[in-house]
């Protein structure tokens, strides 16, 4: 991808108002992504955590494939 420089130029800011608020909005956007981040890797974390404790508790579910594992799932939800 190549960098027009005319077109760069065209869209900075003009003066110290507008270069603040391009700032801002900037700053606010990596905020958001850190926290989205973040979250994911919560998740990420919490699912492989309950995953080694379901195959400690169940360790037939190891050598099974989504499609079976699914329906062990749903035969012990079935069971509460």
């Amino acid at each position: 991808m190549k960098i027009n420089i005319d077109e760069l130029l065209a869209n900075m800011p003009k003066n110290k108002n507008e270069l603040k608020t391009a700032q801002e909005e900037h700053r606010k956007i990596l905020t958001d992504n850190r926290e989205k981040e973040k979250q994911r890797k919560a998740r990420t974390h919490r699912l492989c955590e309950h995953g080694a404790i379901l195959e400690a508790c169940f360790p037939e579910t190891i050598q099974m494939d989504s499609a079976q594992f699914a329906a062990f799932m749903q035969e012990l939800a079935a069971g509460r």
